[in-house]
């Protein structure tokens, strides 16, 4: 199998497991136990069609085509957390793919590495303000605040990649950040979440996807939709990694 063969694979994967965890999502994302059945009270959900104009069009695109040889981008469709720890599986493989580069290979070098947050991985994309006042932590079996983001270590680069408290074994989205990494939040996906946890609280959908998009973390940025950035990707040399 060649390397297009192989990139056509990886997105036809992707695309199945994103199908797999919308309908995962419209049966358990951002939904308290006690009320299941508001789901049926969605309606018909707009999904705004954002123009150029309308996010960082610029931002998204100087991202996308980094001149660098080695680029790796990282779709996630589910906010998923490695067993009994609270660590975001995104960043975890993000930190590998980064180590392995700068570290296992005779000659370091740079990989420049990009998380695509789509489904219900899009909440990693917001900040404690927001995952206090929607309760997500509860709502997705996760911790009360996101953790996922704030670093455990002083982000110090000038450290062994062995070193138990520093920034090589620091599996945050801040230390993936420090090191050059980007991410980008899927707009569909955020419209979706928010109009969930807007109607299971009475509330306008319009303004809390508003305050969501408001309350992104810094290096965090809105796209269109995932898959439109996978796809430019995937056009600009990134080797397609999904991570569930």
């Amino acid at each position: 199998m060649n390397e297009d063969q192989d990139m056509r694979v990886a997105r036809k994967a992707f695309l199945g497991a994103t199908a797999l965890a919308a309908s995962a999502a419209a049966l358990a994302g951002c939904r308290s136990a006690d009320s299941l059945a508001h789901a049926r009270k969605l309606g018909h959900i707009v999904y705004p069609v954002l123009t150029p104009q309308m996010y960082d069009y610029a931002r998204m695109m100087a991202t996308i085509r980094v001149a660098t040889p080695h680029k790796q981008v990282f779709p996630s469709t589910s906010a998923t957390v490695q067993p009994l720890t609270d660590i975001a599986v995104i960043y975890m493989h993000m930190q590998f793919a980064m180590n392995g580069f700068e570290f296992s290979l005779p000659a370091s070098q740079r990989l420049a590495t990009l998380g695509i947050l789509s489904g219900s991985s899009v909440i990693f994309g917001l900040n404690d303000a927001m995952w206090q006042k929607y309760s997500i932590g509860k709502r997705f079996d996760l911790a009360p605040t996101n953790v996922y983001y704030k670093a455990t270590s002083d982000l110090d680069p000038h450290v062994s990649p062995n070193d138990p408290k520093g920034m090589y074994q620091d599996w945050s989205a801040q230390a993936v950040l420090k090191r050059g990494g980007s991410f980008m939040v899927c707009h569909h996906a955020l419209t979706y979440f928010a109009t969930d946890c807007a109607v299971s609280r009475s509330k306008d959908p319009t303004s809390v996807l508003a305050e969501w998009i408001a309350n992104l973390l810094p290096g965090f940025s809105l796209v269109p939709s995932g898959i439109t950035a996978m796809q430019l990707a995937a056009e600009n040399g990134w080797k397609i990694y999904p991570v569930g």
